[in-house]
């Protein structure tokens, strides 16, 4: 390497035969991290364990499908027997209750002011029937019997003055108009008289029986309206309709509670234990299906827990598809038999709602299809 000077610069410069040694060494440098970056590329990484693997079908001739795994007693949809603000909730979900634990409470304010009214009613036509039994009243047969003794008293006197002028011999002695007047006064009079005697017995009667009838009738009518009100009033406190679970709580104080056909339940209760896990056959392959056949389903993300599967019921009318599992490969313009399965829970964490991989025993395809 030399240094010159000339016209006030400087230059720089190389001997040729350090050139000629430092080339060849860079391109052989350069093409040797080429062939590591080519390999690098190409070179597979390694295949990350899998955890859990799909789970292998455990018959020769199988059926897979998806099933949602449901209470024993099927999902009870509880509801309220009247439309009422919610006065008390009583549950949260996933308490055990005995049946007619209570579940929530309906404000009863107005039903309890039905409920007197209906009670006045009930005093006062049980006070009307007894009237009615009670009859004659003491007080009104003194006053009857006298009038029976007034009138008595007067037809007397009027069939004295009848019988006086008939025996009068001379027929110009009396007027005609006279005499028919003493004639038909003696009978007013009996008339008068025998209408007292049976206004009398008609009151030492008593009652009618078709007024006593009636009385009952209103008495039974009245004490049916206030059963109906307590009846509401002991509605209003929703039990538990047997021994199960809160598997979810929708409904919470000051709500107000319609009573309606449900899409969401105010409360949802069941039996799970056993649980059941309802099965759905798509139309295709219902003719595979072996009623009462073994099954295991398989819980999704962890294969390793599963439940053998006991059979319980097929349900024969094959419905619309419903549940639908996202797969992008689920067919939803078809038709579905449903079969019902069960299994004991024994502390797995399998819970109601959940979607499972099921693979039951079934009919074989033929030589041709397989």
């Amino acid at each position: 390497m030399g240094i010159a000077g000339s016209g006030g610069g400087v230059k720089c410069g190389m001997r040729p035969w350090v050139l000629k040694i430092l080339f060849p060494i860079l391109i052989g440098i350069g093409i040797v991290l080429g062939l590591v970056m080519v390999y690098i590329s190409l070179k597979k990484p390694p295949t990350p364990p899998i955890l859990f693997p799909p789970p292998s079908p455990p018959f020769a001739h199988v059926i897979a499908a998806d099933g949602i795994v449901e209470a024993s007693s099927e999902n009870i949809l509880i509801g309220t027997p009247f439309s009422e603000i919610v006065e008390e909730v009583y549950v949260v979900a996933s308490d055990q209750l005995e049946a007619g634990e209570p579940l929530f409470k309906l404000n009863t304010d107005q039903l309890e002011a039905q409920s007197e009214e209906a009670k006045r009613g009930v005093e006062v036509a049980e006070k009307e029937y007894q009237k009615l039994l009670d009859l004659p009243r003491p007080e009104d047969v003194p006053i009857r019997e006298a009038l029976v003794g007034k009138t008595n008293a007067l037809w007397k006197d009027r069939i004295a003055q009848y019988d006086l002028i008939k025996k009068i011999e001379n027929p110009k002695a009396v007027s005609r108009d006279e005499f028919n007047q003493k004639k038909y006064q003696e009978k007013a009079t009996q008339y008068e008289y025998e209408q007292s005697v049976a206004e009398l017995n008609l009151l030492l009667a008593g009652a009618w029986i078709r007024d006593l009838e009636i009385s009952r009738a209103q008495l039974k009518e009245a004490k049916a309206r206030q059963e109906v009100i307590e009846a509401q009033i002991n509605l209003s406190t929703v039990k538990a309709p047997f021994k199960g679970v809160v598997l979810r709580v929708n409904i919470h104080v000051g709500e107000f509670a319609q009573a309606s056909e449900l899409q969401d339940p105010l409360i949802l209760f069941g039996n799970i234990d056993p649980l059941h896990i309802r099965i759905d056959i798509d139309e295709e392959e219902v003719w595979r299906v072996i009623p009462g056949a073994p099954g295991e389903a398989y819980m999704r993300g962890n294969s390793s827990i599963k439940a053998s599967l006991d059979f319980v019921r097929l349900e024969p009318f094959l419905t619309p598809k419903e549940f639908l599992t996202g797969d992008s490969r689920e067919r939803v313009d078809t038709r579905v038999l449903q079969l019902i399965y069960e299994f004991p829970q024994n502390g797995v964490p399998i819970y109601p709602g959940m979607i499972m991989d099921v693979f039951l025993e079934g009919k074989p395809y033929s030589e041709e299809r397989e």
